[in-house]
């Protein structure tokens, strides 16, 4: 069987992988040459977690995931996942806290539940003001520019700086498409109600002697708050500093006219939002980078039939909480391409629920 893929990002890269395993003659098309810093899959490290505060039913696919992660290390001989745990924090009734607790009991994951007290005394980075934290144990960092390549490297054909403009111009040479195009699926699929949202991350200096961002004593978090929304950071990866960013709070783009230059608009928020809820970074910005959620109406992903060409698969709009699943959506985008159904359960990921009706 001969497959298309469209788009070498992470979710482009897991799929040519996962079906390449599988014995299909794949190709994988880039506009660019992956990993490249154009759309989503870059920045040095991406999250990974179990206690799933989006909803329940994505912990069986993250409890996969790690499983594959482990595999493509195996396989490729580098290390991609650190696990560090994960602090979820924010008021007693707040989405974060909640759903990740609503995650662990249905699940039965390894938690801990933190008074305010208990988290400043423990994770000495953090301010708990009001707010309590859920300890998630199952949970680290990802090298997304590592794991991109390590994906890619297992696949006979990338054909990179190519850009595919349409479905149809490969459908003629391919038995099956898979778009994973990212934040350029509509260009594609101009029927998908996709919205482009632009994200900033800085690399802010740490004290000296804030040793409590170390690897060791700093889990990954995400903090909800009442006057930032989300915001999200990790322990420091080069001793001294530590990378920040906010979650869905940028402004809507497309991949060809995103700025991206960083400017103090985008800093300041950030600045403040260090300076109230952390002990021991300072205002000084060491670098940033730009990158792109590709966001659904309901921010769940799309994995999935096209609704008007059973030969297509479609997968990637992950509204900003993708990155992570890579390796299990690309096993089941290779379930959906050669056996035409799942095992896993995505029925929260139709494409038919944005489909217009004919």
């Amino acid at each position: 069987m001969k497959v298309a893929v469209i788009g070498g990002g992470v979710m482009g890269a897991a799929t040519s992988w996962r079906l390449t395993k599988r014995g299909a003659d794949v190709v994988c098309f880039d506009r660019y040459s992956p990993p490249h810093a154009n759309g989503s899959s870059h920045g040095e490290s991406r999250i990974i977690r179990t206690a799933y505060f989006e909803g329940s039913y994505y912990v069986p696919l993250l409890q996969e995931a790690f499983g594959l992660w482990r595999e493509l290390e195996s396989t490729s001989g580098e290390q991609l996942l650190r696990m560090t745990g994960a602090l979820y924090i924010g008021s007693p009734t707040s989405e974060a806290v909640a759903g990740a607790q609503r995650s662990a009991e249905e699940h039965g994951l390894d938690i801990e539940v933190l008074s305010g007290k208990e988290l400043q005394k423990r994770y000495r980075a953090h301010v708990a003001r009001e707010d309590v934290a859920v300890v998630d144990k199952q949970a680290g960092i990802l090298n997304p520019e590592g794991a991109v390549a390590a994906m890619l490297a297992q696949v006979p054909e990338v054909r990179r700086d190519t850009r595919v403009n349409t479905v149809d111009e490969l459908l003629g040479d391919f038995d099956k498409v898979v778009i994973a195009a990212g934040p350029w699926t509509p260009e594609l699929l101009e029927w998908l109600p996709l919205k482009i949202e632009r994200q900033v991350h800085t690399w802010f200096a740490i004290a000296r002697d804030a040793d409590w961002f170390s690897l060791d004593r700093c889990p990954v978090f995400i903090r909800e708050t009442d006057d930032f929304g989300y915001f999200f950071g990790f322990p420091t990866l080069d001793g001294v500093t530590v990378k920040m960013g906010r979650h869905h709070d940028g402004d809507y783009t497309d991949p060809e006219h995103i700025q991206r230059r960083v400017d103090d608009a985008d800093l300041d928020p950030l600045r403040l939002i260090a300076s109230t809820y952390l002990r021991g970074v300072s205002g000084h910005v060491r670098r940033t980078i730009t990158c792109m959620y590709t966001n659904t109406p309901d921010h769940d992903f799309v994995v999935d039939f096209s609704p008007r060409d059973e030969r297509v698969v479609i997968l990637s709009p992950c509204s900003g909480h993708g990155f992570k699943f890579a390796p299990i959506i690309g096993d089941i985008a290779a379930d959906l391409v050669c056996d035409e159904k799942t095992g896993r359960d995505i029925s929260h990921f139709s494409a038919s629920r944005f489909a217009p009706s004919s």
